[in-house]
């Protein structure tokens, strides 16, 4: 039987536990193929019956289960269903496609997509959907943060599934529109529910670390990675604290900052440096209450008076062509009178403005509305005044009478056409009589009828006074009313909110006092966290080819006291820092063997050398490089959370948005510039992280990492039977990983013989170190 014959879910099976020559061949006995074949079933019963119920325990390791892409560049199809918990790599010569990888975890977490993505099928121009799928297995910390983050984002419908299966299944469709197909459009869906890319960037995108050389130099150089990397170590209970602290002293701040405005805004800037314990301020504050008592009265006569009589006018104006008041606003000069009665009916003097816009809006129309009567009146004039010499019915004798002067001859020829002329004229002369009556009897009157009896003028004198008492108190129109309103309650003595602050204030300070507790805590154990860092790093950096030491430096941020509000952002600035809390910032030093000074890691060290120092901190710190989040967008960013926001409004769910570790790490090339020793140093560190920590899936060319992993992925470019390139994804196993380890050791510079005999001593080697370590 052919090799090429077997299912390929069994393929594996038979190439793990048959001999290399029999590979060669690819000829089995059935007898043998019947034997490996139940050793698959028993294993793949085993896997299932391992698997979780739904709704049983949630336990197991959250990972990546498969990748696919369709129509995506030179890529018709591949995918990716074969990815180990651990170390997954992925090979292939320059230039075969190996970024496939990084480009489909990248588009289904939300990346943005380019044109050059779609793969075009024929010269005609006619695009082919770009389709990109990914599935995970969700378990525990990473389970629980994205259905918190599915329900927050209103994805409820893809929480069943997610609950049922404990699979995250996200699709991404890439659409070539408009002319020439110069535009694309994304459709993306999370287990069937049709969600956006801002969703992916929330749900999916914190899920997958992607880290290269750029990745690395933008995590160290960010100050919330570097304080966010060092909270991945301390202790869950004071982080807690004190997160919870700092949300309930922003609340509180949040309480006495609004009561404080809350009085600034209820008096007007005259009252500034009155006191009404001062006889003379207090005789003053009554004339001011007293004046605005008499100027309440006549506004409020005068609105009465306008929507009673537009009202009036409606009521009995019969069939009017007045359109109803609109249920919702239209502009203010846009309104007709009996919409502005309408609004103004809506006002009431202490319920906010006194309704000056409507009082705007009613003289504008009251200015049309006497425009279109004089408009009205005028065209009547020019139509039917006999003592105008232009109008229309002066026109019509003037010409009655020059056809008189035509033909005095009655039996002339002219004569019987003059008859006819005279008869047109007459009809001509009844249509103006028609038109004539129609605008006196229909226009006029029902502009007569639904006209209120007030003037412009008392409109302006009433506006007249407003503005004049806006300008005493040095505030605008419409602040008048409540002008008004907080001076009676200084003269009355009944101001809530002075009563209020002490209590806001009181409960301000314990809040602070609490929260610089918990801060002081967090310092504490920060400072532990980084203490363990520093060691446990600098004794990895020889083994990765830098013979330097490794520093953390925690300190204070400066010109933060408790107390002293920092504007710009910053602590006390209205909104914290990214997700961090405290008043804590780190700096990455290294200090190499000759340099006499430390110098920070961003601006020191070499993009390889943060590449694997990244990768040292990740190891000594799981779930430490997650915090920079390629392109993640946290929940603060969409709910707009500011004082007394989302802290307040989404409570402990907070916590999950932006703090969970990520399930899978994708390293592009992080051996870079590494070879020899360090680069099997690289290898073990990617091995020991994916078994302790999250899935690693490694781009690579180098022979030790790949030798190390519990995968191997190849990916190739190969032409079909039309010429057409293509990029093949294969698993490989066997005598064909030796081969590819091999190509990548050797290549062509030595025998295949030799190169074959180091890769197969280079795979032995891996597998020892993954059994023992298996162990501990």
């Amino acid at each position: 039987m052919q090799l090429a014959k077997i299912p390929g879910k069994y393929k594996y099976y038979f190439l793990r536990n048959y001999p290399r020559r029999c590979q060669h061949l690819g000829m089995f006995h059935l007898v043998d193929i019947v034997v490996v074949l139940t050793i698959a079933l028993v294993i793949q019963t085993s896997e299932a019956l391992c698997v979780p119920k739904a709704g049983g325990p949630r336990n197991g390791k959250s990972q990546i289960v498969d990748i696919s892409v369709k129509n995506l560049a030179i890529v018709r199809s591949a995918r990716l269903d074969d990815l180990s918990s651990r170390l997954t790599v992925v090979t292939g010569e320059t230039g075969a496609g190996k970024s496939l990888v990084t480009s489909a975890i990248g588009l289904a977490c939300g990346d943005a997509a380019s044109i050059d993505k779609s793969r075009q099928h024929d010269p005609d121009g006619v695009f082919e959907d770009s389709v990109v799928t990914m599935t995970a297995k969700l378990h525990g910390d990473a389970l629980t943060a994205v259905s918190k983050k599915l329900k927050l984002l209103n994805l409820d419908s893809a929480i069943p599934t997610l609950e049922s299966t404990n699979a995250l299944t996200v699709t991404r469709t890439i659409k070539r529109v408009g002319k020439g197909g110069n535009k694309i459009r994304s459709a993306c869906t999370i287990n069937d529910c049709s969600a956006n890319l801002k969703d992916l960037k929330v749900v999916v995108a914190p899920l997958v670390a992607r880290i290269d050389a750029n990745a690395a130099a933008t995590v160290l150089s960010r100050p919330e990675s570097r304080l966010g990397a060092i909270d991945r170590g301390v202790d869950g209970g004071i982080m807690r604290e004190a997160r919870s602290s700092y949300r309930r002293y922003r609340v509180a701040r949040s309480k006495r900052m609004k009561i404080e405005r809350d009085l600034a805004s209820s008096l007007p800037p005259s009252f500034k440096g009155m006191s009404m314990e001062n006889d003379g301020d207090a005789t003053t504050l009554r004339h001011w209450v007293e004046e605005l008592d008499v100027f309440q009265e006549k506004w409020s006569l005068f609105r009465d008076n306008v929507v009673a009589d537009i009202g009036a006018n409606q009521d009995g104006g019969g069939d009017s062509d007045e359109t109803s008041p609109p249920t919702s606003s239209p502009s203010l000069t846009t309104l007709s009178l009996p919409q502005c009665a309408a609004e103004l009916s809506k006002v009431t003097w202490e319920g906010g403005d006194g309704g000056w816009e409507a009082m705007l809006s009613l003289k504008d129309a009251l200015v049309a509305h006497d425009q279109s009567y004089q408009a009205a009146s005028e065209a009547l004039m020019t139509l039917s005044s006999k003592s105008t010499l232009e109008s229309a019915a002066s026109l019509v004798e003037k010409t009655r009478d020059l056809l008189y002067d035509t033909a005095s001859d009655t039996g002339s020829t002219v004569y019987d056409e003059t008859e006819k002329a005279h008869d047109l004229l007459n009809e001509v002369e009844a249509m103006v009589q028609r038109c004539a009556e129609q605008i006196e009897n229909r226009i006029l009157s029902k502009l007569e009828a639904t006209r209120p009896y007030v003037t412009v003028e008392e409109l302006d004198e009433l506006l007249v006074d407003w503005k004049s008492l806006a300008r005493k108190h040095g505030i605008s129109p419409e602040q008048v009313c409540s002008c008004h309103s907080g001076l009676r309650s200084e003269l009355d003595g009944a101001v809530e909110n002075r009563e209020k602050l002490p209590r806001a204030t009181m409960e301000e300070s314990k809040a602070l006092l609490k929260y610089q507790e918990g801060c002081k805590q967090l310092t504490e154990d920060r400072k532990r966290v980084a203490e363990m860092l520093r060691e446990k790093v600098t004794d990895l950096l020889p083994s990765l080819g830098m013979e330097a030491e490794f520093i953390v430096d925690v300190r204070r941020k400066m010109g933060i006291e408790f107390g002293l509000e920092v504007k710009g952002g910053g602590l006390w600035g209205g909104k914290a820092e990214g997700d961090s809390v405290g008043i804590d910032v780190v700096d990455f030093l290294l200090l190499n063997n000759k340099a006499t000074e430390a110098g920070k890691v961003e601006e020191t060290a070499s993009s390889g050398e943060r590449a694997r120092i990244l990768l040292a901190i990740e190891t000594c710190l799981p779930g430490s490089i997650g915090v920079g989040g390629s392109a993640a967008v946290s929940l603060n960013d969409l709910d707009g959370a500011g004082e007394g926001g989302a802290e307040e409004d989404c409570g402990d769910d907070m916590e999950w948005v932006g703090k969970e570790a990520p399930i899978s790490v994708l390293y592009d090339e992080i051996d870079s510039h590494v070879g020899g020793r360090a680069a099997v140093a690289v290898a073990k560190l990617l091995s020991n992280q994916g078994k302790s920590g999250s899935q690693i899936i490694s781009i690579t060319h180098n022979a030790a990492i790949a030798s190390m992993a519990d995968r191997h992925i190849v990916v190739e470019k190969k032409g079909d039977e039309n010429d057409e390139i293509n990029v093949r994804v294969s698993s490989v196993l066997g005598s064909e990983r030796e081969d590819e380890i091999a190509r990548m050791a050797g290549g062509e510079m030595v025998s295949e013989e030799d190169s074959i005999a180091f890769s197969r001593a280079l795979i032995k080697e891996g597998k020892e170190f993954r059994e023992q370590t298996a162990t501990l």
